[in-house]
């Protein structure tokens, strides 16, 4: 019966093929919610699922029969629940000629999704016995329940430790209504528990990469309203703004108000500092505002305060899937279209040594790690333990489907290979609820320097930390020679993009309201790595960097050498501008800087606290001679590496600062001006130099600006084609 169906279905497509005689072929297979897998994939016998399309496409192959021009795979309105991840591999790829695009037909809305729906008809009040833990008696007669073991429903993930110097985890199940996406409860609601330095009970004993759990003191009042709690997690910044945690409570005295956590922190717990705050949550009690849920993984059963009454015809989703929601392995030429995916535990969309792939137009949302890898990660280490370059022990094991331990493992194998692939793209899409960042983009070689060529584009990134944002960034990129354009980056705690390797290109984003919750970090962050030279940072708009504490929109950390920082423009951004930490060639110039405190902070750390870098057999030198740094294709790439540790690393230098506008700087440096140097050739004003509309931050030059007779080598910032393009996002 199968091979009749699949031969029908080849009849038809030949069909097809004939009838277009001159004209270049093109394929199409039809996809909905009420089709079969007995059909034959047209539009009027539509088939039932992504599987069956991708088996007709296969069957075309054996025949040798594939048009000369586009497969497409549209896909009607609807929602998809994946029961397992969508792999393509070499034999489902597309060519150059004849690209596959998986599409949502028209202008149908179809979301592809790792969660599993639940009917509203499953929805019940809060039972009476279960409403006796809650605390806010007054929320009561608006928490809701669903049965899920009665549904068949029984995998609900844990919440699992994670943080600083932690692999990426997978989410525990989480609960969607209507896209919108809930926390479990927690205690409080809106602001954190400040850790006073007396509620330190034990900080933990820290030494020699020896870690174990400390404690601290808590309200008795919560701590007995929680005795029949179980499974309590509590996250937070215990030490270090830039070291966020998730720690599992191992137990509670109510009598006398400690809580001590089953897991350690890598520098223990210490309080008096502003971000020194934490929550609690995971907590059935603490049930008290739209937008909680918890799960009782004994009785199987979901409670949640929804945002405003239910109705028959919304969607509420718990997320299930634990793989990428699509895999592309060694999968060529596919493009997925015009879809939503959402609503998965792990990764939504993965790539493995592929090539030309694009997706464009999507939305990704909701999922529990990041919207897209590109490249493979590596096992996570069962050790806990800061990263060590002389003594490596992160097992240098390559991990398929899952990022792991990957950005632990570079700090000590910093040309670590992902096999991300080349030319893969992601275009005009929107990230957005992600839990440990937004792409994970790699891609290239940095033993060879060949390009990977993986671009992100035009695409909007909200909110992609809920979970986990210890350098878990929006973008991280690594590898060589890829590229972040036009992207806008809204309010994110931490870093914006997080950057490894050689020759990427940053250019033409908005990143704003970046490190809104975060000490000593950057919006764009690099550094320790002096081989890391080739990258390019110009055109973007800073603003509005940082909240509080150490913070800078370009971060150049410990030695940081080779990226040129021009034509970017700098508002309000961050306590530093510009942090030069100690290293050398790297040119900032033609850049626009307004209302900085303090615009370039320069110093020699390399002289000095941070001097071991520079010992035989110190980071420095194990990193660089890991490229081979004074031998082709490096010393041909970047000749100032090939005499590196031959020219007095611990100083500063060719660091030129010039060119540069800097308007309403309160300090325009601190350290010795010959770090940089800064060259005479900036201009320092606190009036308007002509912007077009700096009241609504307008910051284009206008044509007749002083600026350009003052500087004649300073070029118009293209201020105006900075951030998305608006007529491709519309479409």
């Amino acid at each position: 019966m199968e091979k009749k169906i699949l031969s029908l279905a080849l009849f038809a497509m030949l069909v097809l093929f004939a009838s277009a005689g001159s004209v270049k072929n093109i394929a199409e297979f039809f996809v909905a919610k009420n089709g079969s897998s007995s059909n034959d994939g047209t539009k009027a016998h539509p088939y039932s699922s992504l599987e069956d399309a991708k088996k007709a496409i296969q069957n075309l192959k054996k025949v040798k029969r594939l048009p000369e021009g586009e497969i497409t795979v549209w896909l009607r309105e609807g929602i998809y629940e994946l029961p397992a991840s969508f792999s393509l591999s070499e034999d489902n790829s597309g060519t150059e000629n004849g690209p596959i695009t998986f599409s949502a037909y028209a202008y149908e809305k179809v979301v592809l999704t790792g969660g599993k729906k639940i009917n509203v008809s499953k929805v019940k009040p809060i039972s009476l016995e279960s409403a006796k833990r809650v605390v806010q008696k007054e929320a009561i007669k608006r928490i809701r329940e669903i049965d899920l073991a009665s549904l068949g429903i029984s995998e609900y993930g844990s919440n699992q430790i994670s943080g600083f110097r932690r692999p990426y985890v997978n989410a525990a199940m989480e609960l969607f209504i209507n896209g919108k996406s809930y926390h479990l409860a927690k205690y409080p609601n809106k602001e954190q528990i400040v850790i006073k330095t007396g509620d330190v009970i034990d900080k933990g004993f820290i030494n020699d990469n020896d870690y174990t759990p400390g404690s601290i003191r808590a309200d008795k009042v919560k701590l007995k309203q929680w005795s029949q709690a179980q499974d309590i997690v509590v996250r937070g910044n215990f030490k270090y703004a830039w070291a966020n945690d998730q720690l599992r409570v191992k137990n509670m005295n109510a009598n006398t108000g400690e809580v001590r956590f089953a897991d350690p922190h890598m520098y223990g717990i210490s309080g008096g500092e502003i971000w020194n705050q934490y929550y609690f949550f995971n907590l059935l009690e603490e049930i008290d505002e739209p937008g909680e849920y918890f799960i009782d993984h004994q009785k199987g059963i979901l409670y949640f305060y929804p945002f405003e009454e239910l109705k028959p015809t919304d969607t509420i989703m718990v997320s299930m899937l634990e793989d990428a929601l699509v895999t592309l392995k060694g999968a060529n030429y596919i493009c997925f279209k015009n879809i939503t995916f959402e609503d998965g535990r792990g990764i939504g969309i993965y790539m493995e040594n592929t090539s030309s792939n694009k997706i464009e137009n999507c939305t990704i949302r909701n999922m529990g790690v990041v919207a897209v890898c590109v490249g493979m990660g590596s096992k996570p280490t069962p050790v806990y333990r800061h990263p060590d370059e002389a003594h490596p022990f992160y097992p240098d094991e390559k991990l398929s489907g899952r990022l792991g331990s990957l950005y632990e493992l570079l700090y000590e194998n910093t040309t670590f290979n992902r096999e991300g692939g080349n030319n893969n793209g992601i275009i005009n899409c929107k990230i957005e609820n992600m839990g440990c960042g937004g792409i994970s983009l790699g891609g290239g070689n940095r033993l060879t320097l060949n390009s990977g060529g993986n671009y992100v584009s035009n695409c909007e990134f909200t909110n992609c930390e809920r979970l986990d944002y210890s350098y878990k960034s929006p973008v991280n990129i690594d590898g060589v020679g890829n590229k972040i354009q036009h992207c806008q980056f809204n309010a994110c705690p931490a870093t914006t993009i997080y950057l490894h390797g050689n020759n990427h290109l940053i250019e033409y984003n908005v990143i704003s309201e970046a490190c809104n919750f975060m000490d000593d970090q950057g919006a764009i962050y690099m550094g320790r790595d002096p081989s890391e030279f080739g990258n390019i940072i110009r055109y973007n708009f800073f603003k509005n960097i940082g909240n509080f504490g150490m913070t800078m929109a370009v971060y150049y950390d410990d030695g940081a050498c080779g990226t040129q920082l021009y034509g970017n423009v700098f508002y309000k951004a961050g306590s530093r501008t510009i942090m030069l930490g100690g290293g050398s060639y790297n040119p900032i110039f033609n850049n626009i800087f307004i209302n900085s405190k303090l615009a370039l902070h320069l110093d020699n750390r390399l002289d000095g606290w941070a001097k071991n870098s520079l010992l035989p057999g110190g980071i420095f030198e194990i990193r660089m001679n890991k490229v081979s740094y004074n031998k082709p294709p490096y010393s041909d790439a970047y000749p100032e590496l090939a005499t590196y540790f031959k020219d007095s690393p611990q100083t500063p230098k060719h660091n030129d600062i010039q060119n540069n506008l800097f308007v309403n700087v309160k300090e325009l440096h601190n350290g010795q001006k010959e770090w940089g140097p800064i060259h005479v050739e900036n201009v320092i004003t606190i009036e308007d130099p002509g912007f077009v509309d700096a009241a609504n931050l307008n910051f284009t030059l206008r044509e007749n600006s002083e600026i350009f007779k003052k500087l004649p080598e300073f070029k118009p910032v293209p201020f105006s084609q900075i951030g998305l393009i608006k007529s491709k996002m519309d479409k």
